[in-house]
């Protein structure tokens, strides 16, 4: 079986072994992990911040979050054994990748509810395409990152990786900070950026896996 054919097979194993590394696969502290995050960023926040909520970059902020989750478990993925095969590498990217989103619709969800539970009248609505169009970004910047997280762990370390996304992550931290304001606009220039970088980082994890 080629490595194309088998990209299902590994995407199912892939998928057990994030619910694993996660502590989703058997007891109560992964999900409670998991349920305080949401609860955190889906209900404390968007329930302190009322209808600033729906404000287009926060809406933007959040639909990108996925970053936050996808690059540190495509990382631990790579970490835990050298794939066999480019499908395999590419099949823990996108399961790191859909977890990440799963975690931003969650908490997405989650504050849309707050926020409408808690107002008998909203004077504003959410930018659904503004949003779409920012999670659009989203997803390109989680894959980009979680294939460069993939490289490093593989080129390196997973100590190396697990260094460099901290880094990466405070960039970021740094440019909302001061140019938040700024992200609904770049968001087409971000997802271009993130895909080229995407891009390179899957040649770079083909030749360390061919």
């Amino acid at each position: 079986m080629g490595p194309v054919q088998s990209f299902p097979n590994h995407f199912s194993s892939e998928s057990a072994g994030l619910r694993s590394r996660i502590g989703l696969a058997g007891g109560w502290r992964g999900w409670l992990v998991h349920v305080l995050v949401v609860g955190t960023f889906g209900v404390f926040l968007p329930w302190m911040r009322g209808i600033e909520f729906f404000d287009p970059v926060m809406l933007s902020a959040y639909a990108c979050l996925g970053i936050l989750f996808a690059a540190p478990a495509a990382a631990q993925a790579f970490a835990a054994e050298r794939p066999s095969s480019m499908a395999e590498a590419t099949a823990r990217i996108a399961v790191a990748v859909i977890y990440g989103e799963v975690m931003v619709i969650a908490i997405l969800m989650a504050g849309f509810a707050t926020v409408y539970l808690s107002h008998t009248f909203l004077p504003i609505a959410p930018d659904l395409p503004g949003l779409a169009m920012a999670n659009g970004f989203g997803l390109a910047a989680s894959f980009a990152m979680s294939a460069v997280a993939g490289w490093i762990a593989l080129k390196f370390s997973a100590v190396a990786a697990r260094s460099a996304m901290r880094v990466m992550f405070l960039g970021l931290l740094v440019l909302f900070f001061f140019y938040s304001r700024w992200l609904p606009d770049v968001i087409w220039i971000g997802a271009l950026v993130a895909v080229v970088v995407a891009a390179v980082a899957l040649l770079g994890l083909r030749r360390l896996v061919a």
